[in-house]
């Protein structure tokens, strides 16, 4: 799954979102400031609560990509 989010302006920014991530029943996220773009191995079902972490953190969501 991809998350596209907004708001990610630097390294600082891409460990804050992929903790908010990984905090999710230990899942691995690949966050990567440059396009913006996290990737996470995890079950379409939980689409909702990692755009919910992300909010949570302080980024904006722009698209999931299953």
């Amino acid at each position: 799954m991809t998350l596209k989010i907004e708001g990610m302006m630097c390294k600082n920014c891409v460990a804050h979102v992929k903790k908010a991530l990984e905090q999710i029943s230990g899942l691995t996220a690949e966050v990567d400031l440059a396009s913006g773009t996290a990737v996470i191995d995890a079950d379409a079902s939980l689409a909702e609560k990692l755009r919910q972490a992300v909010e949570d953190a302080g980024y904006e969501v722009k698209a999931v990509e299953l």
